[in-house]
């Protein structure tokens, strides 16, 4: 579900961070690329700490995002991957993080209309995560066999 809710915001996101905060293309897309990494991860981290019902409380309240601290939390490490992984200004990684991250919460809430239960986020997390060892897996494949080669 994750997958597809980066997949149809996408482009929107793309042209905004292109038109909006002076992005290229391939700056934009690496910054959506990011965003799903770093959410997934984090995400991640929380659901093995056990803190599910914090989770379902940021995506069920989406409407409240400014004062959720895991919401605020998520910005930050936002904000450091866009700053460590693509070069950007601290500055501009706070606009970008707080631009973005309110369209995928809220995205992730109405896809169960702000009614996201422990199974749903289980199955969120378990495709995404699955998907994101997969590509590593494939990218590590594809960097071994290409060294093998050569």
């Amino acid at each position: 579900m994750i997958q597809e809710i980066f997949s149809k915001l996408s482009p929107e996101l793309i042209s905004n961070l292109t038109n909006s905060y002076g992005l290229s293309n391939d700056q934009a897309s690496k910054t959506i690329s990011t965003t799903k990494e770093s959410l997934i991860s984090s995400l991640g981290k929380e659901v093995s700490s056990g803190n599910i019902d914090g989770i379902l409380n940021m995506v069920n309240n989406s409407s409240n995002l400014s004062s959720n601290p895991m919401f605020s939390g998520l910005i930050n490490k936002l904000a450091q991957d866009y700053g460590s992984k693509l070069g950007l200004s601290s500055d501009k990684t706070i606009q970008i993080a707080s631009f973005i991250l309110p369209k995928i919460i809220k995205a992730i809430s109405g896809s169960k209309s702000g009614n996201i239960e422990k199974t749903d986020l289980m199955s969120m997390m378990g495709s995404a995560a699955g998907d994101a060892l997969k590509s590593k897996a494939s990218d590590a494949l594809k960097k071994g066999l290409g060294n093998f080669f050569n």
